[in-house]
C-alpha cells in the first residue's frame, strides 16, 4: 500500500529559468518542509545545456518535452507531478500514466502574454487526476478575469494569490514580500494533496 502523504513530487521548471531561480528553490524546499517528503526537481536537456553554457536558449517544441518528463517518473510506482508555468504545462499532460496521482501547477500559462485568443485550455481538457493551479490574480498568461469567464473541468481547482503576477511578485500595496507568498503557495499546495490524494 502506498501512503499517499509521503508521494514523490517532481516539479519541473518554467520556460526560462530552471531550479537555480531563487523563487523555485525557495518553493521547492517550502514544499518540502511542510509535506515532509521528497522533491525532485524536473531539469529539461535545454536548461541544463543553458546552465551549463550560460548562453539563454529557447526550449525545444513543447511535444519533446512530455516524454522526458514521462521517463524521469517511469520506474514509480506513484507520485505527484507538476511544475511552474511551462513546467505545469507539459505536467498536465501525464496524467493518463498510471504512476500519475495528482497534477500541481504554479502559474498556468493560459494563453501567450496578451494573445487569449490563443488559449491553452485544451491542455486542461484530458486531465485524468485531480489538478490544482495557483495562479496569480494580475498574471498575464491567463488573469483573473479571464480564467473566470472560462468553463474548467471539475478535476480542475484553482487558488488565487491577490495582487501576483506571472512570477507571484505583488505590488507592495498588498504589503506581502516574495516569501511570504511562497509560504502561501506551500501551504496551499500542502492543504490541496491532503485533501486530494
Amino acid at each position: 500500500m502506498v501512503i499517499m502523504n509521503t508521494l514523490p513530487f517532481y516539479i519541473a521548471h518554467g520556460a526560462g529559468a530552471g531550479h537555480n531561480n531563487p523563487f523555485l528553490k525557495r518553493l521547492c524546499e517550502k514544499i518540502s518542509e511542510q509535506r515532509k517528503h521528497t522533491i525532485i526537481p524536473v531539469t529539461f536537456s535545454y536548461m541544463q545545456e543553458q546552465e551549463l553554457s550560460g548562453k539563454r536558449r529557447p526550449p525545444p517544441r513543447f511535444n519533446t518535452l512530455i516524454p522526458e518528463y514521462s521517463d524521469l517518473i517511469k520506474h514509480e510506482q506513484a507520485c505527484i507531478v507538476g511544475g511552474k508555468s511551462m513546467g505545469g504545462r507539459v505536467a498536465t499532460q501525464l496524467t493518463e500514466l498510471a504512476m500519475v496521482k495528482a497534477v500541481v501547477c504554479f502559474g498556468f500559462p493560459f494563453y501567450p502574454a496578451g494573445k487569449p485568443e490563443k488559449n491553452r485550455l485544451s491542455f486542461l481538457s484530458e486531465l485524468q487526476v485531480p489538478c490544482l493551479i495557483i495562479q496569480g490574480t494580475r498574471d498575464q498568461l491567463g488573469s483573473y478575469e479571464w480564467v473566470n469567464q472560462q468553463s474548467l473541468p471539475n478535476l480542475v481547482e484553482i487558488i488565487w494569490v491577490e495582487g501576483a503576477d506571472h512570477d507571484f511578485k505583488t505590488l507592495k500595496k498588498h504589503g506581502k514580500t516574495i516569501n511570504d507568498t511562497i509560504s502561501e503557495l506551500a501551504t496551499s499546495t500542502h492543504n490541496w494533496l491532503q485533501a486530494n490524494t
